[in-house]
């Protein structure tokens, strides 16, 4: 945690260059991912009879950019909060921050969501 600490400027510009990469892309999901491609063939299909809606389909598609950049945004935001051991709006030492996390890792509500089939009393 100091090494990252030490090192933040490095690993913040690191994430900053993927905030502002087209095709990366913070919020897909499998669910969302087939949801957009069946929308893309759909449109596809609805261009070749109505190139009116062309402009609204490339409206939709900026907006939905516009959101997953805030989200990124958000995202980074998080992580600089996280290297300056910034932790539920207290300011913690390396070995606070470690020990905060080494309990949220241990907490059985945290593990039964890393894995269904967790069984606490086993």
């Amino acid at each position: 945690m100091e090494l990252m600490r030490n090192s933040q400027e490095t690993l913040l510009t690191i994430v900053e260059v993927l905030l502002y990469d087209p095709l990366f892309d913070w919020t897909m999901n499998p669910l969302k991912a087939l949801y957009l491609q069946q929308r893309l063939e759909d449109e596809t299909e609805l261009h070749s009879t109505q190139n009116a809606d062309d402009q609204e389909c490339k409206r939709n598609f900026s907006e939905m950019d516009q959101s997953f950049n805030k989200v990124a945004e958000r995202v980074l935001m998080r992580l600089q909060e996280k290297l300056k051991g910034v932790e539920e709006g207290t300011v913690l030492s390396v070995g606070g921050q470690v020990n905060l996390l080494l309990q949220q890792a241990m907490d059985p509500k945290n593990l039964s969501r890393l894995f269904p089939g967790w069984k606490a009393w086993v």
